[in-house]
């Protein structure tokens, strides 16, 4: 608004407010749950894969709302290379940055066959240093 309360612009912001994180169960969620799951990285619904280029998510709603005026689904808090698409109701909450979301994917490609933190494979993870995924998995998947 100006000086005399006219409208000179407007915005669009979509601020969102976690209801249910997962600190607030009684059981913590399971290791697929978190590294296998799009919407728990905070990209919503849709597919996740893993080819030459790295990894790519193809969301499942439409990608522009255009009555909302947002360029991106309403479930999406970040895109698949780490940019914030919403804003967040307090300072020290925010989404999943690039390099968290593809070590927490990365995680998850050794999830199918080596399940229990036990599993050698698990106790040689590093955070920033991928263990060479084992001869099970996908071959887009292999260093």
């Amino acid at each position: 608004m100006d000086h005399r309360g006219r409208w000179e612009k407007d915005f669009v912001r979509l601020t969102v407010s976690w209801m249910d994180p997962h600190t607030t169960q009684p059981k913590g969620r399971s290791c697929p749950d978190c590294h296998q799951t799009p919407r728990a990285l905070g990209l919503g619904e849709g597919s996740l894969h893993r080819g030459p280029g790295g990894w790519a998510f193809t969301p499942a709603l439409a990608a522009r709302p255009r009555l909302l005026g947002i360029d991106h689904p309403l479930d999406a808090f970040v895109d698949a290379n780490g940019t914030a698409l919403v804003h967040t109701s307090r300072p020290d909450l925010r989404p999943l940055g690039r390099d968290e979301i593809r070590r927490v994917l990365d995680v998850g490609l050794c999830l199918p066959c080596h399940r229990d933190l036990r599993d050698p494979v698990m106790r040689a993870w590093r955070p920033g240093r991928m263990p060479r995924p084992c001869r099970h998995a996908p071959a887009a998947a292999r260093p």
